[in-house]
């Protein structure tokens, strides 16, 4: 059961969740973040309609015990509310995107191995309780994830209406920058999908605007409630430790989803450079400056790079190819 908002904010806080669910984000994870500002502010006594720069930089310095992630995601979302009520209280001060950086910790993507993949699949089907929906469900989600690179956030937002499985394409609508797309799937995905819808019925609402992936009450499924079984996934893989060594993310998955096709058009001999504007689409990229974040040089990318540099340097460097 969520907690009741009790500060000065707790009506604009209500409304700014609520307007979050109609753009179809699931406000849980938001409403426990705010809870906690909630407090803060009911605590401090402060009765200003909006929040002033003091407040914020009183709230940032009680956070100083949690983990640097920790304060990020709490000063984000309570950015992100500021903005919303800017629109009303002018005078409402919204945190610098500077203040949320300094909190920000430097992590580099896990790419994951193809031993890795079959790894987390495997344990994924072991979920408990067995013969239920929940393993279907997060095998099938962390199979899509890798396998198109979409964002979380836009695989939790598909609806059946979105899944097009006589064309094999999905349809991301309004993503994070607002442009919605097709995404093209392979047979197989195709077919993995529709495996889990038919194993869905019966279990959720079959119109068109319902979610297609959902937990076991029917519901849409939400960050939190995948992040947690995620990580119990890795754990159970062995990618994962203890406190102080969280291991690889749910993200990562789209990060290794990049590397992967680069990869692949490396060993296919492909032109890198005129095929990077089509990997920038299709992961709803502005542009390739966005998608070269996810380029990691993996060693398997660095010895293909290496081979083809090689190749030309004897060919058009070296006289008569020696």
């Amino acid at each position: 059961m969520q907690t009741e908002f009790i500060s000065i904010f707790s009506a604009r806080l209500s409304d700014y969740l609520a307007f979050r669910q109609l753009g179809g984000i699931e406000p849980k994870s938001q409403h426990q973040l705010l809870s906690y500002f909630d407090r803060f502010v009911h605590q401090q006594n402060f009765q200003k309609p909006w929040p002033s720069r003091e407040l914020i930089e009183q709230y940032l310095a009680s956070t100083q015990h949690l983990q640097p992630g920790t304060r990020t995601n709490r000063l984000s979302v309570v950015r992100q509310f500021c903005h919303y009520l800017h629109q009303f209280e002018p005078q409402c001060y919204v945190p610098e995107p500077s203040m949320v950086r300094q909190s920000r910790p430097v992590r580099v993507a896990h790419i994951y191995t193809h031993t890795e993949i079959q790894a987390i699949m495997q344990a994924a089907w072991q979920l408990p309780p067995p013969g239920s929906l929940r393993p279907h469900t997060f095998a099938t989600l962390f199979g899509l994830l890798y396998t198109t690179g979409l964002r979380c956030g836009e695989a939790f937002a598909l609806n059946l209406s979105d899944v097009d499985l006589e064309q094999n394409r999905l349809f991301i609508t309004k993503g994070k920058f607002g442009k919605s797309r097709w995404v093209p799937i392979s047979s197989s995905t195709a077919d993995a999908l529709r495996r889990y819808r038919h194993a869905r019925l019966g279990i959720a609402s079959s119109f068109l605007d319902s979610p297609f992936f959902v937990i076991p009450t029917g519901r849409r499924l939400y960050h939190t409630n995948v992040d947690h079984n995620f990580r119990r996934v890795l754990t159970h893989c062995g990618l994962r430790g203890g406190k102080g060594c969280p291991g690889p993310r749910l993200h990562h998955l789209r990060h290794s989803f990049a590397c992967t096709r680069l990869l692949r058009w490396y060993r296919e001999d492909k032109d890198i450079n005129a095929l990077l504007p089509a990997l920038a689409t299709y992961l709803g990229h502005i542009n390739i400056n966005s998608t070269q974040v996810y380029l990691r040089a993996t060693t398997a990318l660095l010895e293909q790079a290496n081979q083809r540099f090689a190749a030309h340097f004897r060919h058009n460097i070296l006289p008569n190819g020696d």
